[in-house]
């Protein structure tokens, strides 16, 4: 049940990651890219993130999520993570460390020659307080068809007094968004009458032709 339980919890921060609090508000929003990040950012599985590894996820409004692996400098994993709109595309280049934590970032707007280093901030610690509701979850195996194929799957179903969300999780995406330790990446989700899939998946992913800061 803890694993489930955090699950959700993962899944919860994702969607607000990238739908919410990476988003700008107001105008320039084709040359927008983020100022801050915070040092939980990748919440995927190191154990995972080979050099050339990405997974693609097609979300609501038209917005693609992708996310890569291109590198290493010394024990850091260099992770690329781009957004793309209708309105704007922005990516943020994550160096991770061991402890899985955001160690450098640096961000571009769609059309910039080089990436801009930003802040990382260290990740406020949960406050504490009485438990919630626990939820209603049933678990199943089946199979899932989106577009990058059809994966055997295995399917979270959960449930609380106002909110229901169903995921599904392959051992044969890579875990490089949101995972199951056990079952894998994720395949979809259905949550709040959002839809999250994977469009594509490779082993051969490119660094952006990006420049770093000079120094």
């Amino acid at each position: 049940m803890a694993r489930i339980l955090s699950l959700i919890t993962m899944v919860a921060l994702c969607c607000s990651f990238t739908a919410c609090g990476f988003l700008p508000f107001g105008g320039g929003a084709s040359a927008y890219k983020p100022t801050e990040v915070l040092d939980s950012a990748f919440m995927g599985d190191l154990a995972d993130a080979k050099p050339g590894k990405s997974v693609t996820y097609g979300m609501a409004g038209d917005t693609k999520i992708t996310v890569k692996v291109v590198g290493k400098e010394g024990d850091l994993v260099l992770i690329e993570n781009w957004t793309e709109s209708p309105s704007m595309t922005f990516g943020v280049l994550y160096k991770v460390g061991s402890d899985k934590k955001v160690k450098e970032a640096y961000a571009a707007a769609k059309d910039d020659k080089e990436w801009t280093k930003i802040t990382v901030k260290e990740t406020p610690k949960p406050q504490g307080g009485a438990q919630g509701e626990k939820p209603e979850i049933k678990e199943s195996d089946e199979k899932k068809e989106v577009k990058a194929g059809n994966f055997s799957s295995h399917r979270v179903d959960t449930k609380g007094s106002n909110y229901s969300m169903t995921a599904w999780y392959s051992k044969d995406v890579p875990k490089l968004y949101m995972f199951s330790p056990e079952h894998g990446g994720l395949v979809a989700t259905e949550v709040a009458g959002t839809k999250t899939t994977l469009e594509a998946k490779a082993d051969d992913a490119k660094a952006s032709a990006l420049e770093m800061p000079k120094k």
